[in-house]
């Protein structure tokens, strides 16, 4: 980091193994590997932002008795491009948020005495997360950090500590970070009439290494004291770089318990387990998720736990994918459905083609019953519209009605919803029945038919003008 700070170019070859046992492991090389414009995903030998989210539990990262790691993940991840309102990143940042000592400052251990290196780096941190400067959590930060400033302008490690509070090289750099990352100047901290930069170059050997202390000789750790220096020096903060992280696709969702639907809605997830995670944050339920030796496996949220023959199954589009939920790559526009029960279940659906503006009708609809039964079938019928539903062209302010039949030809009555995937044309726009397709819900019974209005309202402003196409799915459950 300090070498890309000071404009040089970095083999970062020997990251490509990184590996570790704890969260800290894997931050250090992923703020490396971004600050030299690498994708710590891809990069290496394996994925190290998955790793690092595998240590996310308890609404925080790593170590529950430590701050450290999270300080340092919210920072790592979002050097990789992940979103500020990625579920381990704001688990994170509520976590050092609710950690915050009295005093203002942050310690390296919850409980402990505030510091002023983790205080300057969760400052950085929180910021990165879109905390404005003048949060009061940060505008008490940064009172601790003045008041623990020395009167020769440095800062020391702790400004109460029995073991001395002289100031270092190590806590100036990360102040000084912390004040570049403030859009602030070290010269403008003066205490006495002197200010951190100036007491932190009082520190430098002629050699060019930096001692930690007035009075210390070279040992192990000045290459390490160096780089924080030179980071600071050159006007750096951290991450001292960020690279742009993978598109993540906007999904429709429900989660559906035993009993009731647990959290619905749309959300950004790059997989089906991420998505649960994320979805956490916006509905605050709990989960739990098991490591075994075939991955990650989602055993419980809420009260609702596997056990049996029962547990936590997805589908995509109401097709259940043949890989686990960690390794599907979700695209724009599906639809996640995550259902408590019986390890043998089957989303049965039958979807409708939408179309808008240029599209022509196609695919027809499609019926998809449970495998080996016949108690169960749900179908649907478009008068007079070849199977699918194609509204043609339309302008912002316009809208279009359109009419299906369902009908229950199972000898079980069913708990028909509705889902829409596709383009976010249809997903917004979508009513039926005068209302959002997301509040749809009726019951047939054996035999029984009844018409559905689709209507396509679009609002006046509207002006993303194209082709459009989607799909519209009614999926039923034996009603209980």
């Amino acid at each position: 980091m300090a070498l890309v700070a000071a404009g040089e170019n970095p083999d970062v070859d020997y990251l490509k193994s990184a590996s570790g046992v704890s969260a800290t492991d894997y931050e250090a090389p992923i703020l490396a590997l971004t600050a030299a414009g690498k994708d710590p995903r891809t990069f290496p030998n394996e994925n190290l932002i998955q790793k690092l989210k595998s240590f996310y539990a308890s609404n925080q990262i790593g170590d529950v008795s430590i701050l450290n790691d999270d300080i340092f993940g919210i920072l790592a991840l979002l050097s990789a491009g992940e979103a500020a309102n990625d579920a381990v990143v704001q688990g994170a940042k509520n976590f050092v948020l609710q950690n915050q000592n009295a005093d203002g400052g942050w310690s390296f251990a919850i409980g402990s005495a505030s510091d002023t290196n983790m205080t300057a780096m969760a400052i950085m941190a929180l910021l990165e997360t879109g905390l404005p400067k003048t949060d009061l959590a940060i505008a008490k930060a940064i009172g601790y950090l003045k008041g623990a400033q020395n009167t020769d302008g440095g800062f020391p490690y702790d400004p109460e500590s029995p073991w001395g509070t002289a100031s270092d090289a190590s806590s100036d750099a990360w102040v000084i970070a912390a004040i570049n990352r403030l859009g602030e100047k070290p010269e403008d901290w003066t205490k006495n009439g002197h200010n951190p930069r100036e007491h932190l170059l009082t520190l430098q050997n002629s050699a060019g290494y930096f001692h930690y202390q007035e009075g210390t000789s070279e040992d192990s750790f000045s290459p390490v004291t160096t780089s924080y220096a030179l980071i600071a020096l050159t006007g750096k903060h951290y991450p001292v770089a960020k690279i742009s992280g993978p598109i993540i696709p906007e999904v429709s969702f429900k989660l559906e318990g035993q009993s009731a639907v647990i959290c619905e809605g749309d959300i950004a997830a790059v997989n089906p387990l991420e998505l649960v995670r994320s979805a956490s944050v916006v509905c605050g339920f709990t989960y739990h998720i098991q490591d075994t030796s075939f991955g990650p496996y989602l055993d419980q949220i809420g009260n609702d736990k596997a056990e049996g023959t029962n547990g936590w199954l997805y589908a995509v589009n109401f097709l259940l994918p043949n890989v686990g939920a960690a390794d599907y790559e979700l695209k724009d526009g599906d639809y996640v459905l995550w259902h408590y029960g019986n390890f043998n279940w089957q989303p049965l659906n039958t979807k409708i083609d939408l179309s808008a503006k240029v599209v022509g009708s196609g695919g027809g609809s499609e019926n998809n019953q449970n495998p080996g039964g016949n108690t169960a079938a749900l179908n649907v019928s478009i008068p007079g519209s070849g199977g699918s539903l194609d509204f043609g062209d339309l302008s912002g302010g316009a809208s279009k009605i359109k009419t299906v039949n369902l009908t229950n030809q199972g000898n079980t009555a069913l708990y028909v919803e509705s889902a829409v995937t596709g383009d976010d044309f249809f997903r917004d726009y979508i009513q039926i029945n005068s209302a959002s397709w997301r509040s749809f819900s009726t019951n047939l019974n054996i035999g029984e038919s009844e018409n559905e209005e689709i209507k396509l309202q679009l609002p006046a402003s509207y002006a993303n003008l194209g082709v459009k196409s989607g799909a519209l799915i009614f999926w039923g459950t034996p009603a209980q």
